[in-house]
């Protein structure tokens, strides 16, 4: 690996990785492995894994790139890489500049040590003289807030304790690069804030790596964001393109989307809904009389796309494709909206609009379609319930079918601060002084 110390002018990246891999040998015995070592490469026990393939990427001064994936997808790896913990297999990893890194709790202390000892031990791991760290160490202990528990320790200090000092030595040095590893999520949603505002103001000029399972924090905090399958680059852009392509991804996994087949175009259906973009509602999420049931859905957002990523103010389209086995003469339909406690968030029937009540002439299929606004809502992860009605009164109908949590969106952050479970706006506002 190419390390320079100082970052120049210009427009040279400070982390550069060029067509990155990481290769391991995974052996089924422990004999295999002996075996391996006796034969040589004439014969191989071993079966390849490969965590990274040709992985490139850039991150410039000043700019933040979050890289999400699944478990196990490469990321931890990718970023021990490039902290230079760990050897690439092939490729090349150039880093400009001071670099701090955050990544496995607890990593650089000394578990017998006291906290006020492993600050001088990481701080001298980071390149800093004993007089430079003492200089340093009313900062790092205001930044970090744990009190008396500076002279116990470590072993004795919770996990969020642990981060919060870890953290404040990271930021200390002021690095000209920062790679922090899923590290803040075990503290508390105060320190997560103070981290954030902290990087933001005090490491604006910095180049910042972030791993997060966090989708919310990626769309906030990165310039761009970096989605990680199964080793590859999967995608790099935009937080929201690259949200929505990480979570249509698992989505589709989820429900198992229909493929449209290589070289030919799905048809559009009479309702103008791709026959990919259809989710089946399986079995075991339906409740209710079952009279009239949910057969399959879809979620589209305002381009007519199947769509994972809410934000506030967008427009949502509900699908349905219904059966009724007998005529009903009043027929409701509703969504719900749970959170991932599962407490409902909010919903509406489409008894709050004219013509919301409808009759089901005859046996049959039939197409559904309403569409509903995306609230300031809490960032996170949300499900979907949809659900028919028969009668005209919300309050007092017969429940024909629930399809529960068969739909799941992710909300990303607003641009203001979501108070409670979501924001209610205001409609009016006026200042007048007191005779």
């Amino acid at each position: 690996m190419n390390e320079v110390s100082n970052i120049s002018g210009g427009g040279r990246a400070a982390i550069a990785l060029r067509g990155v891999s990481k290769f391991y040998c995974l052996y089924d015995k422990p004999a295999d492995r002996l075996k391996q070592a006796v034969w040589g490469y004439r014969r191989r026990y071993y079966r390849e894994f490969w965590a990274l393939r040709d992985v490139s990427l850039e991150v410039r001064r000043g700019e933040t790139l979050a890289i999400i994936g699944r478990n196990g997808s490469g990321k931890s790896t990718l970023l021990q890489i490039v902290c230079g913990t760990l050897a690439a297999t092939s490729g090349e990893v150039e880093t400009h500049g001071a670099l701090s890194a955050l990544l496995e709790l607890g990593a650089g202390f000394n578990m017998e040590f006291t906290g006020r000892e492993n600050v001088f031990l990481s701080a001298s791991l980071l390149g800093l003289s004993r007089e430079r760290t003492r200089a340093i160490l009313p900062a790092i202990l205001e930044f970090a807030a744990i009190g008396d528990f500076i002279d116990q320790p470590v072993k004795t200090y919770s996990s969020g304790m642990f981060v919060r000092l870890a953290f404040a030595v990271a930021i200390a040095v002021k690095p000209d690069i920062l790679v922090v590893d899923e590290a803040l999520s075990v503290g508390d949603i105060f320190f997560q804030q103070k981290c954030i505002r902290h990087m933001r103001e005090n490491l604006a000029g910095a180049a910042k790596l972030l791993v997060t399972h966090d989708l919310g924090a990626a769309a906030a905090l990165a310039d761009r964001v970096a989605v990680l399958e199964a080793g590859r680059i999967a995608f790099v852009g935009a937080p929201r393109d690259a949200i929505e392509r990480y979570t249509m991804s698992l989505h589709n996994d989820l429900f198992r989307l229909e493929a449209v087949e290589s070289g030919q175009q799905a048809a559009a259906s009479a309702n103008g809904v791709m026959d990919a973009a259809w989710q089946a509602a399986p079995e075991q999420a339906l409740s209710g009389a079952g009279e009239a049931r949910i057969e399959r859905w879809a979620l589209l957002d305002a381009a007519g796309r199947p769509c994972a990523v809410a934000q506030p103010g967008d427009r949502i389209s509900v699908h349905m494709q219904i059966h009724a086995s007998r005529p009903m003469p009043q027929t409701l339909f509703g969504y719900a909206v749970n959170d991932r406690l599962g407490q409902a968030i909010f919903g509406e029937n489409t008894c709050s609009v004219p013509g919301g009540v409808v009759a089901l002439p005859r046996e049959g299929r039939y197409v559904v379609r309403f569409d509903f606004r995306w609230p300031e809502a809490q960032p996170g992860e949300y499900t979907v319930t949809l659900g028919i009605g028969e009668g005209s009164n919300p309050l007092g109908h017969v429940i024909q079918c629930w399809a529960h949590n068969v739909a799941s969106l992710r909300a990303v952050s607003p641009l203001k601060p979501v108070h409670c479970l979501f924001n209610n706006p205001l409609t009016d506002f006026s200042i007048r002084p007191l005779e």
